[in-house]
This record gives structure tokens, C-alpha cells and sequence, in this order.
């Protein structure tokens, strides 16, 4: 089809085609860490524990990586929308010297947030253990993000499948992995806690190896020559790709911060409060999933019509995606509302955490329409390679007036762990307006350009 003509139909085709694997994909990913959590459960709790606290702060770090190499979605987007092949090949070449460098800062930043545990009152017991697992998953970190460098342009090319396969394959290769180096089977050590991060590791290394493997060997990337030989690093390409990155990197950790933020001011209100939040916040992110996985197939599609210099169908097909985006936590929502109850009950049978549970949930049900709103229009935005003042709509809408809302009602007033959750649905309200009303604005000037 032209990528001057709009077919609601044909463009609904491929927003499925792309962000279905993606959707499947990160659901497999959380389901390494569910795998790694219950098989813990079979030592002791200081291994879940361990895992727990390790898992989060390797998370945080790897965030930084992730947020600024997924630039390369819209700016290879946007050389396939205008098909330009060299480019595109030259991008790949910066993009594996900048993970690597990335790769290896985050070793060193993640080594010393392991050296901080004392100084942020984890308790002295939980800290051997949890170092010991930040230490041994940190010599993936090069790994894990060379493997986004083909993986965006993978879905630049509207081309997710592979990443989903390969996540499937590693995920049965994490369980053979914890059970070797956890429970030290066949002759191998026990290395508890410290086991699962090994694993990971491995399982990091096999998908990035995989994956380069089938992006270099595809026939249908026969035509940007990708196997030629490499180039040096050009520092000023690289600078330019992060000066697009970082404001992702910003934006991503503003939303996560605010949700880690929550779940340590629930701490506040006791262990009851603290499990019905988990409850909540766990449903809430398997739901969030698929408006994600659209998302950031609508950048791709947005990124080829601005790309190809046809801004009617780029601002229509990000008009679309975000009304998807929309509808599908509309149904989540409704799910949520009606079924708060029921859904906690399959987590514990405690009454007054399945209380808590429900009470938050039936706010996550208000939180999910206007989440969905807003990462779709992230989504759009970063096919328009406009990130910054996104950056700036996320520090002011989730730290200023969500967390601002969140200790007036729940700390300061006298809604606890409700008016916390408050806080959330209020920032990210502020936040699906603004985001909105950006896209509106970026669209528009670009068609009148």
C-alpha cells in the first residue's frame, strides 16, 4: 500500500502485525522474573528477598540503557520511510558502540548502587545476598544492550516475530539454568539467589547472540548490506543519537520512579497495605502490557509516514493508535472494576489484604484509560523524534502533581494507601492531556510545514 493513502483497516492489519509479538514478548520477559521468584521459593525466604531487591535495582539501571537506545526506533523508522539504506546501516554501526559504552557505565553504576544498600536501610541480613546477585548479573549488562540495537531495528522494519521466538527460547533455558546454579544439580555449586542472576545472564547473552544472528543472516535485509565491514565510532553521530535517547531514558524513569516511590511510601501503613499495593500494581502492569506493546508499534508506523514525508498519514495513524491504545484499557478498566475482588482473591486469601487489593484496584481501573491515552501518545511523539519536552510533561505531571498528590492525600491527609494511588491517577491524568494535547500541536505543524 502507499504510504500516502490512510486505510483504517489496513493500518489497524499492522498495528496488530507489529505490537502483538512486541505484547507477547515483554509478558514472556516478566515471566523469567515470576519463574526466578517461585523457584527462590523453594530455598528460603531470604532468596526471594535477595532476587526481589536485586531484580529492582538491576532493573532501574538496565532502564537507563534501554530508554536511550530505543531512539533508534524512530530514527530508522524514519530512514526506511524515506529509503535510505546507507544511513540505516551506519546507525547500526554507531548503535553497537554506543551499547557497549552504555554496556559498561551501567556495570560500574549498578556496582555502586550495591555498595549503597547500607545507606538506604535495607536490612543487614538481606545485603549479602542481594550484592551478591547485583554482581553476578552486572557482566551482562554489555550484553543486554547490544541485543536492542537489532532488536529496534527489527521493529523499525515492522518486524517483532523474532524477538518473540527468541524470548520464548530462553525462557525454558532460564528454568534449566536455575535449576543447575540455584539448587546445584548435576555436580554444579549452589549458589541460591546468586544462581538466578547467572541465569539471567546467560539467558541475556543467547538472545543477544541470537538475535544478531538472525538480523545479519535474514534475506530480507539483504539490501542494507549489513554485513559489511565496521566502521570507527563517530562521536558525533553517537551525540545526536543520544540527545533523542536520554529524554526517553528520563521520561521512562520519572514513570517507574513514581511507582517504586509509592510502593516504599506504602511501607508506611504496614505489611497489609504493602502486599495489597504489590497485588494491585503486579494486575495493573500485566494489563499495561498491551497498550505498551501498541505504542511502540505506533512509533514505528508513525516514524515511516513522517520519514516518507507524508504527515497526513503519520498524524492519522497516531490519531488511530492512541484511540486503540484507548479502547483496550477501557476494557481492562471495566475488567478491573467488576472483578477487583475476585482477581485478588487469586493472589491471597487474606481478608483484610484482599480488601486493600480491591479497593486500589477499582483506582488502577480509573488509572488504565488514562495510562493507555498517554503512552499512546508517547508512542506517536517518538515517531516525531520529539522527546524532550515530553521528558518535561513527565517530571512536572508524576513528580510534581502525582507525587504532590499522593502525600497530601496519603501521607499528609488522612486517605493512606488510597490517597497514594490518588496521587497516581491524578499524574497520569494531567499527563494523558499533556501529552495529547503535544501530539496535537507536533501534528499539526508538521502538516503545516
Amino acid at each position: 500500500m502507499n504510504i500516502s493513502t490512510f486505510n483504517r483497516r489496513h493500518e489497524l492489519g499492522q498495528l496488530a502485525r507489529i505490537s502483538l509479538p512486541i505484547i507477547a514478548a515483554q509478558l514472556l520477559q516478566m515471566g523469567m522474573g515470576v519463574i526466578d521468584t517461585v523457584m527462590a521459593g523453594r530455598i528460603d525466604a531470604l532468596s526471594i528477598a535477595a532476587i526481589a531487591l536485586g531484580a529492582s535495582i538491576w532493573f532501574f539501571v538496565i532502564l537507563i540503557g534501554i530508554g536511550i537506545l530505543l531512539a533508534f526506533t524512530p530514527i530508522i523508522s524514519q530512514h526506511i520511510g524515506a529509503d535510505n539504506h546507507p544511513l540505516i546501516r551506519e546507525e547500526l554501526r554507531q548503535g553497537i558502540w554506543l551499547s557497549v559504552t552504555i554496556g559498561f557505565c551501567l556495570i560500574i553504576l549498578l556496582t555502586l548502587l550495591a555498595q549503597l544498600m547500607p545507606v538506604l536501610g535495607i536490612k543487614q541480613e538481606i545485603i549479602p545476598a542481594a550484592s551478591d546477585y547485583i554482581l553476578w548479573v552486572a557482566w551482562s549488562l554489555p550484553f543486554t544492550c547490544l541485543y536492542l540495537v537489532p532488536r529496534t531495528f527489527n521493529e523499525a522494519n515492522g518486524n517483532t516475530l523474532p524477538m518473540m521466538w527468541i524470548q520464548l527460547a530462553v525462557l525454558p533455558l532460564n528454568v534449566l539454568g536455575n535449576y543447575l546454579f540455584m539448587y546445584g544439580s548435576f555436580g554444579f555449586p549452589e549458589m541460591g539467589a546468586s544462581g538466578a542472576a547467572l541465569s539471567t545472564g546467560i539467558a541475556q547473552v543467547v538472545g543477544c547472540i541470537a538475535l544478531y544472528y538472525y538480523t545479519l543472516h535474514a534475506p530480507q535485509y539483504k539490501i542494507y548490506d549489513l554485513r559489511k565491514r565496521m566502521t570507527p565510532p563517530d562521536w558525533a553521530h553517537i551525540f545526536r543519537i543520544c540527545k533523542l535517547g536520554f529524554p526517553i531514558a528520563i521520561t521512562m524513569g520519572m514513570e517507574s520512579g513514581l511507582f517504586t516511590a509509592t510502593a516504599l511510601l506504602m511501607g508506611r501503613f504496614g505489611a497489609e497495605a504493602a502486599a495489597g499495593h504489590q497485588i494491585a500494581i503486579n494486575v495493573a502492569s500485566l494489563a499495561f502490557m498491551v497498550p505498551l506493546g501498541v505504542s511502540m508499534a505506533l512509533t514505528v508506523r508513525v516514524g515511516q509516514a513522517v520519514g516518507a514525508k507524508h504527515m497526513v498519514a503519520a498524524k492519522k495513524r497516531g490519531n488511530l493508535g492512541i484511540q486503540i491504545c484507548g479502547l483496550i484499557t477501557c476494557c481492562s478498566a471495566f475488567i478491573l472494576w467488576q472483578f477487583g475482588n475476585t482477581i485478588a482473591n487469586w493472589y491471597t486469601h487474606e481478608t483484610v489484604v484482599v480488601g486493600i487489593a480491591t479497593q486500589l484496584l477499582a483506582l488502577a481501573a480509573l488509572f488504565q484509560i488514562v495510562d493507555g491515552l498517554q503512552v499512546g501518545a508517547v508512542g506517536a511523539l517518538r515517531g516525531f523524534k520529539d522527546t524532550a519536552i515530553p521528558m518535561l510533561i513527565a517530571v512536572v505531571c508524576y513528580w510534581v502533581i502525582g507525587m504532590g498528590t499522593a502525600l497530601w492525600f496519603g501521607v499528609f491527609g488522612d486517605m493512606g494507601p488510597a490517597g497514594l494511588w490518588l496521587g497516581l491517577v491524578t499524574g497520569l491524568f494531567v499527563a494523558a492531556i499533556a501529552m495529547n494535547a503535544r501530539f496535537y500541536r507536533v501534528s499539526r505543524r508538521a502538516l503545516s510545514a
